[in-house]
Formats: C-alpha cells, structure tokens, sequence
C-alpha cells in the first residue's frame, strides 16, 4: 500500500478536470482495501503517457492505457475523457458518482486514481453503426497501464465493437470500461488478447441496461502469467437483455479468473451466462458467477453455466456458480462440469480411422466451437483452439 500510495501522490501533480476523479476514486480504493488474494500482488509503477503515438489502423487506439486517437468521423462522437467533461460532464460526473459509489473490487476503484488519459464514446440516436469498431490496446512498456473507456449509447442505436490487447514482455494492464444502454439500444463487444507469458491483466467490465436494451459480450483469452475479468451487468428497466460468454484456451502455467454477477432489478428481464475453458499442463481457471434477482424482478429468465475441459492431470479449475432470488416468479438455473476428454468417444473416433491426436483434436474442436462460431470473422482470425 506503501508504493501505491507513493504513486497516487505523483499524480496530484496532474491539475486537469480528472483530478477531484482520482481522488475519490482513491477514496474509495482505500475503503474497500485488497483482498487476501491480492495481497502478494506486486503492481509496478504507473506508465507515463507516450511521447509518440504509434501508427493503428484501429478506430480507438491506446498506448500504455493512454488513449491516442480515433479516427472516427459525425455523428460519432469519440473525445478524450478531458474533452469530454467540456460537453458531457453532468452525465460523466453522475454516472461516476454512481458507479464508484457501488464499486466493490479495487482494482476498478484503482483503475480510476491511476487512469491514463481515457476516452468516451457516443453514439446518437437512432445512430446503426453498419461496421464493426476496433479498439487496439498497446501494452509497451512493464510499467503498470490503467486504459479507462466510457461508452454511452442513445435511444435506439447499435454498435459492434471489437477490442484486442496486445502485451509485451511483462506488461501490466489494469483496464475498465463502463457502458450505458438507453431505451431500445444494442451492444456487441467481443474482446481478444495476445498477450506474452509474463503478462498480467486485468478487466472491469461494468454496464447498465435500461428498457429493450441489449448487450452481447464475449471475451476470449489465451492466457497469461495471470489474467483476471471482472464483470457487472445491472438490468435495469424492464425487457432489457444479456448475453455474456467466454472462452480461455489455456498452457503451461496460465492463470485465468472469471468473476461475473448479473443484477436482475427490474421486472421482465433475460440473462444467459456461459463461460468455458480448456485447460493443459499446469493451467488454472477459476470462474465465480452471480445471479442476482431482487424483490422486484418478477418474470425473470436467467442461466448461467460453466464448462471446464482438463487435458492434463495437473490442470485445475474452480467453479462457484450461484443464485441469488428475491422473487417468486422466476425462472432461473445454473450448472458446472469438469471433466477430461471421454475415452469411449475418442475409441469412437479411432474406430473410424482417425488417430489418438486427431480424436482428441475433433473432441477439442466439438467443446469450443459454439463459442467460436459467434465471433466476429476478424476475431475468429486472432483465434487458435
């Protein structure tokens, strides 16, 4: 706690509109504390913002979590959280309030004292984005990252964006990104890493859905030395919608921790989780999820479901899905297995001419591909199962 708070006073010096952001963000890091697992958890010095800016094709690039340009055009509007605050900051400043307020892992809060210089993105009214968007992160150096992303979609617009991590040689990354869905709105996020092994990163996710509004997201990992997801969905009115995936693929002795909890407060609303991960060597997944349905969402329809494949005797995974119900009209279920590859069906297989290596691999190929099938082309591309 010593060295971050050494950190967090070098950044006092920065006196932009962010400053009094970081402070409570700071605040409010300090009031949760780390967890016990996060103890030993060495986070290096925070980057300083890069004195070049790289060339990317992407729309939304950033360089050590400092957002660098866009080259996105009317009636987007991408600007730099600073910029933002000229034009947007009563809705920048009460969706901060509020989501710091309810910030129960520190890492988000973190993100928030040690933000680089963050972006938001609007989409207007009625606003169909025909084209996918990219986001490319560039992690450079092994100093400790914080990209922060706000993204507010208006009534009745939709939006397909595609984020991809690419960390050098002991990167730090600590990112968050916030979303607002209002009325009729429609959201598709797939994220993808290439991340060395030394690599450690972490995501918060956190996003509310207000009525009709659908979110999609699927994130996909090789892994790294340790690689932490964090998600948040509050569905907030009535008939809103989500669907959250994801897929680790996971060697040697990668780490990867799902946490996810989905926050049912209104009535007539849909979630469906499902999360697996294939595991070799010494890999280790760990998934906790979380349905939540208060008192008065009523009609609710929820699942969730975690799926572990071992392929190796010293891979291991830990699975915690929960419910958590305050009504009583509502339907909601939830299940884990892990298990190795099924000898009667690779003897199938070999019965039918293919070898042990080409068995295992159809059996492999069988478990993942319905998530794969639901990425994006170019995502499919970064992908090898």
């Amino acid at each position: 706690m010593q060295l971050l708070e050494e950190y967090f006073e070098k950044l006092l010096d920065i006196k932009d509109s962010l400053l009094s952001w970081r402070k409570q963000a700071w605040d409010r890091f300090q009031k949760i504390g780390l967890p016990s697992n996060f103890k030993d958890l060495c986070i290096p010095q925070i980057a300083e913002c890069p004195k070049t800016t790289e060339d990317a094709s992407a729309e939304l690039h950033f360089v050590d979590g400092y957002f660098q340009k866009t080259s996105l055009s009317h009636p987007i509007i991408c600007l730099s959280l600073h910029d933002a605050m000229r034009n947007y900051g009563i809705f920048l400043q009460n969706r901060w309030v509020r989501t710091l307020k309810e910030e129960t892992d520190p890492l988000a809060a973190l993100n928030g004292a040690f933000q680089g210089k963050g972006a938001f993105l609007y989409i207007p009214p009625h606003c169909h984005v025909k084209n996918p968007i990219e986001i490319l992160h560039h992690l450079n150096s092994s100093h400790a990252a914080s990209p922060r992303l706000h993204i507010y979609m208006n009534k009745n617009s939709s939006l397909t964006l595609l984020q991809h991590t690419v960390g050098a040689s002991n990167s730090f990354c600590n990112a968050f990104i916030d979303i607002t869905l209002d009325e009729g709105s429609e959201l598709h996020f797939q994220e993808t890493q290439n991340l060395e092994s030394s690599s450690r990163y972490f995501q918060n996710f956190r996003a509310t859905l207000k009525k009709d509004s659908k979110l999609n997201a699927l994130f996909f990992s090789q892994g790294a030395q340790f690689v932490y997801n964090s998600t948040k969905v509050q569905l907030l009115e009535t008939n809103s919608e989500t669907e959250l995936r994801g897929l680790a693929n996971l060697t040697h002795s990668f780490q990867h921790h799902t946490h996810v909890v989905v926050d049912h407060v209104a009535p007539g609303c849909r979630s469906h989780q499902h999360f697996k991960n294939v595991l070799k060597d010494k890999s280790q997944s760990n998934f906790e999820g979380k349905i939540l349905v208060r008192s008065a969402a009523q009609k609710t329809d929820s699942y969730q479901l975690n799926n572990n494949l071992l392929l190796s005797d010293e891979a291991w995974a830990h699975s915690k899905p929960n419910l958590k119900i305050f009504a009583d009209d509502v339907k909601a279920s939830h299940g884990s297995t892990t298990a190795p590859l099924n000898a009667e069906e690779i003897f199938y297989l070999r019965s039918r001419g293919l070898t042990q290596m080409e068995a295992e691999k159809w059996l492999i190929h069988g478990f993942v591909h319905e998530l794969m099938d639901k990425a994006h082309p170019s995502v499919q591309k970064r992908l090898e199962v």
